[in-house]
């Protein structure tokens, strides 16, 4: 009576199990955030620009009436704080793939992706890469976006270096964290 019962028993997960497979599940649309991408070639490059829209905020870093305001994955914001009463935005400094800076001088240090990176910030719409070590940080596979759960695009790396992560409306997401 015991082997029966335990018989059943099994029979029953297996039949439970067996109808638990992609083709019964419905399509649906979810909000997450998809990876923004951007090509190794591009990675490298570093430029002075007019000021961006802010975005996803990091870091501040304050230095002679400058407030220098990280944005990850993109780069640095500078804001001009002369009138902390009427701060004004007067620059960006692209970094791929940047999330930290320090600053010495007339040097800023920052990360860009896997390199460390030390800009001239003499003049600050004509940023100038003065020194770059290579490899200095480990690569890390950004697989999924960091402190986030729900939804997902899942990552591929053919299309080229994470960047960033963005929200979007996803449809039948495969990924969830």
């Amino acid at each position: 009576m015991q082997k029966l019962c335990l018989l059943s028993s099994l029979l029953l997960v297996l039949i439970a199990l067996s109808s638990c497979g992609d083709d019964l599940q419905e399509d649906f649309t979810v909000e997450g955030l998809r990876p923004v991408y951007i090509q190794p070639e591009e990675a490298d490059t570093i430029t002075s620009l007019p000021p961006q829209p802010i975005g996803q905020l990091g870091k501040i870093y304050y230095k002679d009436d400058l407030i220098y305001v990280g944005e990850r994955g993109e780069g640095v914001h500078i804001v001009d704080n002369t009138n902390p009463f009427s701060p004004e935005r007067i620059g960006f400094i692209r970094i791929p793939g940047n999330i930290d800076i320090a600053i010495k001088g007339n040097y800023l240090y920052g990360d860009n992706y896997r390199d460390l990176v030390t800009l001239d910030i003499t003049d600050l719409n004509n940023v100038t890469e003065v020194s770059r070590l290579a490899d200095v940080y480990p690569e890390v596979p950004q697989n999924y976006p960091k402190f986030y759960s729900g939804y997902f695009e899942c990552v591929d790396p053919n299309l080229g270096f994470v960047m960033k992560w963005e929200p979007a409306t996803l449809e039948n997401p495969r990924c969830f964290r």
